[in-house]
């Protein structure tokens, strides 16, 4: 009987084994093709500063300052966003587009956005500083004050249904790209601008190349499918 319960000693230490070396052979291949790397998928341009924890109330509490402040009901977009671009963009321009587009289609809930070539609800124009002016006067936006980029956008009972974005296409390159991340922001329905510096939309103009971990947790929250159109701070806030 002892040499019996040596044997099934062995065995044992010998499964295990097994098991450790499947375990590993399972690691490398996620690590190389990015299958654990849980940060994946909540990777935005630039990454957020997820280093810094935030929670529900703060998402909330930003979603109030820029959105429910303004409007007192939820506000969002419940269609594919389809862009069209116009003006002068550079090769980087469009890379930089292409990239805040792929990222921001990660978001759960988020109906999504691509770019078309007809049948826009979304028009996006890039234009040196001197066409600016007869630009606002084409699509009636000489009451907006267009500093590197403005966007402008058209709801319906509380259903965003479209937008146009300027750029202004004149300035840096590092500059137009987080101009345009900000813009592209507020077109999906963060309208004002955050005390917070740190957001895409701070309200000092200080360009940021990143989502915030609170721009972040607001946009998820915003397009969570509890939180519907026409709901207030408070009856999200339960």
């Amino acid at each position: 009987m002892p040499f019996q319960k040596k044997i099934n000693f062995n065995k044992i230490l010998l499964l295990l084994g097994f098991i450790i070396v499947i375990i590993g052979l399972i690691s490398v291949i996620c690590l190389q093709t990015d299958v654990m790397d849980f940060s994946r998928g909540h990777d935005f341009y630039y990454l957020n500063d997820s280093g810094h924890s935030v929670d529900f109330k703060d998402g909330l509490n930003f979603i109030y300052e820029v959105q429910l402040s303004r409007v007192q009901t939820v506000e969002k977009w419940m269609v594919p966003i389809r862009i069209k671009y116009e003006g002068n963009p550079t090769k980087e321009d469009i890379a930089v587009l292409n990239k805040v587009i792929k990222d921001f289609n990660k978001i759960d809930g988020f109906p999504g956005i691509k770019i078309v070539n007809k049948d826009e609800n979304v028009l996006l124009i890039y234009a040196p500083q001197e066409d600016l002016p007869e630009i606002q006067q084409k699509y009636h936006l000489t009451n907006l004050t267009i500093d590197k980029g403005v966007c402008q956008r058209f709801s319906e009972d509380g259903e965003i249904k479209r937008a146009i974005i300027i750029i202004e296409s004149d300035v840096d390159q590092k500059t137009k790209n987080s101009v345009v991340l900000h813009e592209i922001f507020h077109m999906i329905g963060f309208y004002g601008h955050s005390a917070l510096n740190t957001s895409v939309i701070n309200q000092i103009g200080e360009s940021v190349p990143k989502l915030s971990a609170v721009d972040t947790l607001a946009f998820q929250m915003l397009y969570c499918p509890e939180i519907k159109i026409g709901m207030t701070y408070y009856e999200i806030d339960v």
